[in-house]
């Protein structure tokens, strides 16, 4: 019979496994990282796609159930919010560009919500550009003309959100004690943010209108850039940094980019976003989709412990070139879980293992997320979780392996922390005027507050 020390046992040695890993030592064995989707849960469960996503505690006991029979030592499943969207909280606000579809999954259309003529208004002032012309367009329901309604929406979808997310962490929290689960990182080490030229590009200007804009505005592209890079900055950093902490970042535009385009507008904001990430003690942790072969150059003038998950590429090259900086993550084809024999399965791992083991700093991550069921089979999925736990070992545990984060000791530039000035800043000199007895500590709050509601709008077109 298992015990509640052992269970508290299981856990220290888990917690162990990541804490070494993420701070360059080597750990007795890899860490597992296995999380499977709510949809697929709810399949799974056999549960109806529409109805959990406006109750999620729906997907708990098959959630348990799945926790049973994954190995993991990260917790499988995850809270709402995470690996899919809330229709309810997109819904309430009216929004054009997260949109439930009927095969119950949250997707983005091909929409803009800024047109090419608008580049000067959004470098401008591109927290009020957004606000008031971008985010109307973008979510019928937040429209300043309609006052009432706009913070009915906005106050109405927090309360959704929040009550989605309660149900699914609630049961989270229970499952990482029963099973033994990871602790995760700390709380306020993660962020989640995007490269400045992709929310210029995912939703500003939609992909086939940036593509235009290069080839006809690449100076207002680039102008673009640098006044949302302080934005980016503000999303994404994290409150307390630590190195078992990431600011998590989809990588979407530069497979179908020119080199030289990539060159001179995608990657140098990128880069200082990532170096001053650096210079604060956090880590980045960036999903480069589709083949990044070329831009592997590129990749290697990051900072120092920043990981990178590839979709595609070959793995001895990634290693060779990054493994001794970069923590490497991903490059196993879900395709193969879906439609090889568990012998398969165990081969190509092994295959990888080969390559991806000796020395530290990778941890093992498929090139796609399963997004349903009949992507994976399950079978296959949990005689991977055995062959990690039972063969991908160090012989050299407790040794230094790679580079931490901010080894290079990159200084920080204080100009990335300053956003753009709007009208609608909050003034800590006026407010002090208009309220003489607030004590400093205090406008500093405040401010916190007035860079909060500014996240929420900027995390709408994320």
């Amino acid at each position: 019979m298992v015990t509640i020390n052992d269970i508290h046992k299981i856990q220290d040695e888990r917690n162990k496994l990541f804490g070494d890993f993420y701070s360059n030592k080597i750990p007795e064995r890899m860490p597992i990282s296995f999380s499977l989707p709510n949809h697929l849960i709810a399949q799974y469960g056999g549960i109806d796609p529409f109805r959990f996503q406006y109750d999620f505690s729906l997907l708990k006991e098959t959630a348990h159930e799945l926790c049973g029979k994954i190995i993991s030592d990260s917790l499988p499943v995850a809270p709402a919010g995470w690996t899919t969207r809330t229709p309810a909280f997109y819904g309430i606000l009216g929004s054009k560009t997260f949109v439930m579809g009927n095969n119950g999954y949250v997707q983005h259309p091909e929409v803009a919500g800024m047109e090419a003529d608008e580049y000067d208004e959004l470098i401008k002032d591109p927290i009020n550009f957004i606000a008031s012309t971008v985010i109307p367009r973008m979510y019928k329901n937040l429209d300043p003309a309609n006052p009432l309604k706009m913070h009915k929406a906005y106050e109405t979808a927090k309360a959704a959100m929040s009550e989605d997310t309660g149900k699914t962490a609630a049961y989270c929290k229970e499952f990482r004690e029963e099973f033994g689960y990871y602790k995760g990182a700390p709380l306020g080490s993660g962020g989640f943010t995007a490269a400045p030229f992709d929310y210029l590009s995912d939703q500003l200007r939609s992909f086939s209108g940036i593509s235009v804009d290069i080839r006809r505005n690449k100076e207002r592209i680039k102008q673009a850039c640098e006044v949302l890079l302080p934005l980016m900055f503000l999303q994404g950093m994290p409150a307390n940094p630590h190195c078992e902490g990431a600011v998590g970042m989809p990588l979407h535009m530069p497979p179908f980019m020119r080199e030289k385009d990539f060159e001179q507008m995608w990657f140098p904001t990128f880069k200082k976003l990532l170096e001053q990430f650096a210079a604060r003690g956090a880590r980045a942790s960036a999903f480069c989709e589709g083949d990044w072969t070329r831009y592997l150059d590129y990749l290697e003038e990051l900072p120092a412990g920043t990981k990178l998950k590839f979709e595609y590429g070959n793995p001895k090259e990634i290693k060779d070139r990054l493994g001794k900086k970069m923590i490497i993550a991903g490059l196993y084809p879900l395709n193969t879980v879906k439609t090889g024999t568990k012998k398969e399965c165990v081969d190509k791992a092994k295959e990888l293992m080969e390559i991806m083991l000796p020395g530290c700093g990778y941890v093992f991550d498929f090139d796609k997320v399963p997004l349903t069921l009949a992507d994976i089979n399950l079978d296959n999925y949990v005689a991977l979780g055995e062959y990690f736990r039972d063969s991908a070992v160090y012989f050299d545990a407790g040794a230094r392996y790679g580079m931490g984060t901010n080894t290079e000791r990159i200084e920080k530039d204080s100009s990335i922390e300053i956003i753009p000035q709007s009208e609608n800043d909050f003034n800590k000199a006026i407010y002090a005027t208009e309220n003489v007895s607030t004590p400093d500590f205090a406008l500093e709050r405040l401010e916190k507050y007035d860079k909060a509601f500014y996240k929420f709008y900027i995390n709408l077109l994320l």
